[in-house]
């Protein structure tokens, strides 16, 4: 009977294994790698809040935060990170949303800075109401908004406002799209600019920004991210014979095989490519190979590889302002597309705006999403536009499953031109979802057929073995 109890518990334990594999919601790369983009909120003509204490403008503060963000992330080992604008450009809601989901990533966090009243202070995180996102943007919120309290910060907690239009819909566009992009989307309000203190911390007096508040804001961003999804830092040995192969923007400590790296002074053959500090912290800077040495004051020594590759286009997504067209302050019918516009990301993470080659033709008698085809130069990508009437219904999908999606090198998920929203680009990734409980329900039958067998077997022994007695 013992042996009946482990053969069921066996197949009841490879069940729920492969039942967790298919309901977890993390989407990796092709390569295995977690996705983070990060949105310096504002840009362009948009400067957002100015600070009434200092002059300071939104938009710098929330790209050298961004940036610093991504600086730190970059230190980690199986992880992506990219930025939805890398300079001074103006991109819209929906746009930013839409980078994300191109990059198939698991999560897109937007960097802002408050304002109102002098009295107003503090960091809030705003998390979707969405059911299927609410927790994980819940967490993400909670571990930033904690982290940038350690800063000094008053802790305003994690938040979320209601749209005005759709019921139980986020107010925010950049969350919304988010949730129909199937990507998880928080809103990270670090502080406000229009109280004196708060300000004084993050901005300089002339109205500038303070770098030395900007990175540590950047740096607790990105440990909550580090934690959300348990992150290593990257290494390499100095065994001079590893070949490291690090993307420009990324770092890695470099470790003296067998010893401390206490006192040991470090250079690099060529600071073009490698810059290296006295900690041994290895910096990308430029295409090329560079050997990083390091000497101790016994003699001892030696260097790690490292290899920068060529920064190349990763993928090309359009935008276009206004994106929604409700029929009363803005007619469909009137659309420009020649005033749509292309942002191309970079695979050391960054990104610029340009202008498309081409874009194809909308029907300004559909109702709802749309996606437009894009070019520019060899790169593929779509625009996202919206007939935003009275019959139009936002839609959710959910987060992509652990298999491995293929990072675009172009862009080429368009969807066809049909009426139906139902069928938009996101669909594949509710049907992996269903093929994935497919092949789980399949492969639990198989698993319960085998534990009816054994368990007959079992009683067919123990019944011989009692008439024999």
């Amino acid at each position: 009977m013992k042996k009946i109890t482990k053969a069921v518990l066996l197949v009841w334990t490879i069940a729920v294994m492969g039942f967790a594999t298919v309901c977890s919601v993390s989407a990796k790369d092709s390569e295995g790698d977690v996705v983070i983009v990060i949105d310096a909120g504002h840009g362009g003509n948009d400067p957002g809040s100015t600070s009434t204490v200092t002059g300071a403008n939104e938009k710098d503060c929330n790209l050298a935060i961004a940036k610093a963000m991504k600086d730190e992330i970059g230190k980690y080992d199986g992880v992506k990170v990219y930025l939805t604008r890398s300079g001074d450009d103006g991109i819209t809601n929906s746009g930013r949303a839409n980078i994300a989901a191109t990059l198939h990533a698991d999560f897109l966090i937007s960097i802002h800075n408050n304002s109102g009243s002098d009295t107003g202070s503090g960091c809030i995180g705003y998390r979707s109401l969405n059911e299927i996102y609410a927790g994980p943007t819940e967490e993400m919120c909670r571990l930033i908004t904690d982290n940038l309290a350690g800063l000094g910060f008053a802790n305003g907690g994690v938040q979320t406002r209601v749209s005005t239009q759709f019921d139980y819909e986020d107010y925010y566009t950049l969350i919304a799209e988010g949730v129909r992009a199937g990507v998880p989307s928080v809103i990270i309000e670090h502080c406000y600019l229009s109280n004196p203190e708060d300000a004084g911390k993050l901005t300089n007096s002339d109205g500038t920004v303070n770098g030395e508040m900007a990175s540590a804001m950047g740096k607790a961003d990105a440990a909550a991210v580090v934690s959300y999804f348990n992150l290593s830092k990257r290494t390499t040995p100095a065994d001079s014979a590893t070949e490291l192969l690090l993307t420009r923007g990324n770092s890695a400590v470099i470790e003296i095989p067998d010893q401390s790296s206490d006192g040991a002074t470090w250079t690099s053959s060529d600071e073009s490519v490698v810059t290296v500090d006295e900690n041994g912290l290895a910096r990308a800077v430029g295409s090329g190979t560079a050997r990083v040495t390091y000497g101790l004051s016994d003699g001892t020594d030696g260097f790690a590889i490292i290899t920068v590759p060529e920064v190349t286009e990763v993928a090309l997504t359009g935008a276009i302002n206004p994106t929604f067209y409700d029929d009363v302050e803005d007619m469909f019918s009137d659309i420009d597309l020649g005033s749509a516009y292309g942002m191309v990301t970079y695979s050391d993470g960054t990104s610029a705006k340009v202008e498309l080659a081409s874009v194809s033709d909308v029907d300004t008698s559909r109702v709802g999403i749309q996606y437009l085809d894009i070019t520019y130069g060899n790169l593929t990508g779509r625009l996202m536009v919206c007939h935003d009437n009275a019959d139009y219904k936002p839609e959710v999908t959910e987060p992509e499953t652990t298999e491995a999606n293929t990072m675009p090198q172009t862009m080429q998920q368009t969807e066809p031109e049909t009426a139906s929203q139902t069928e938009k680009a996101e669909k594949p990734r509710d049907n992996d979802m269903v093929n994935s409980l497919i092949k789980f329900v399949v492969v639990l039958l198989v698993l319960v057929i085998i534990a009816i067998v054994l368990v007959v077997i079992e009683r067919n022994r123990q019944s011989k073995w009692n008439g024999r007695r």
